[in-house]
């Protein structure tokens, strides 16, 4: 089989060059499931485990690098799974593994497989627990989302907007911002690359901001705290802005969190896993039903991984960026 390793640690922005795709051995043997992986999830968390910054994981050059995927059983030991069963894991970026039983999981029927990646897997997990424990969302509120596109963001909008909220998004481009309006039913969106960005936000949240979920940090970031109401709530999940920094920036201010008397909640998924089968509850029959739209950028083949990887972290994918294999 192939497999992605890291070749170098990367210095900025990542490239193709700091990766390598190359031969490995077959997965064989051993209890567990055998898989053959059909789609490689890239995620900007990614970044920050090569930048040894990251909550959960680390690597070294060498290493297959490691991320979730979804492909078909090939093998398997136990009778929970049968050989064409689809299923999500934690793969790392190859072509074939095997897996302990305990630590995939079958895919809902009715639904494209990829989805597992995305809207309904740990992107759509983290969106969930954000919305539902941190923003709180209400009538007539307004909800602020960062990185409004990506599978989180465009998530929590949506789950937001079911809520009955006023969800504006912040995004990079006009194109992202007319996807926001256009297919994911935001309300409004801003361009955070606008000479007159935080002039815009303001504009676009003329009663303040109810609650924030941030995907990005900086100036972004500050921009959205400046504009809170009393009592917002914040819920500070990503910081793609800092992941391909050698060094975290200074700031933002906080002075404006305190003189909202706002609440500001650190948001990491690997709390949540256990209201997987709730969130799939919920979420599944709305994806089924086209209620609940995604989007997908997604590349062909295993020797495409680096250079997609490289272009989701210049921000220039749209929706969930995936490699089908």
């Amino acid at each position: 089989m192939r497999a992605v390793v890291l070749k170098r640690f990367p210095d900025g922005i990542p490239c193709s060059d700091d990766f390598a795709v190359v031969a490995a051995p077959a997965a064989t043997g051993g209890d567990g499931v055998r898989v053959r992986v059909r789609f490689l999830s890239l995620d900007p968390y990614l970044r920050s485990v090569m930048s040894g910054r990251h909550v959960g994981h680390s690597m070294a050059p060498g290493d297959i690098v490691p991320g979730g995927g979804v492909g078909e059983v090939v093998e398997s030991t136990s009778l929970d799974f049968a050989p064409g069963d689809w299923v999500q894991g934690e793969f790392g970026w190859r072509e074939d593994a095997i897996i302990p039983v305990g630590q995939v999981r079958k895919l809902p029927s009715g639904v494209a497989p990829s989805t597992a990646l995305g809207v309904l897997g740990m992107p759509g997990l983290t969106a969930y627990a954000g919305v539902n424990d941190i923003l709180q969302p209400g009538a007539g509120q307004t909800i602020v989302v960062s990185a409004p596109l990506g599978p989180v963001g465009s998530t929590v909008g949506q789950l937001a907007k079911r809520a009955g909220a006023r969800v504006v998004g912040i995004a990079g481009g006009a194109r992202k911002c007319e996807l926001a309006l256009s297919v994911l039913g935001f309300d409004d969106c801003i361009d955070y690359r606008s000479e007159d960005f935080v002039a815009a936000l303001h504009r676009a949240c003329p009663n303040r901001i109810d609650a924030y979920f941030d995907n990005v940090g900086g100036r972004v970031l500050e921009a959205a705290l400046g504009h809170l109401n009393l009592h917002a709530r914040v819920a500070l999940c990503g910081l793609i802005d800092q992941y391909n920094k050698a060094e975290r920036p200074p700031g933002p201010n906080l002075g404006p969190v305190i003189a909202a008397r706002a609440t500001l909640t650190g948001l990491v998924v690997y709390d949540h896993f256990h209201r997987l089968p709730a969130m799939l509850d919920e979420l599944v029959p709305l994806v089924k039903a086209g209620e609940l739209k995604y989007l997908e950028d997604i590349a062909q083949g295993i020797e495409s991984t680096p250079a997609a990887f490289a272009r989701l972290m210049r921000g220039e994918n749209i929706g969930k960026a995936l490699v089908a294999l």
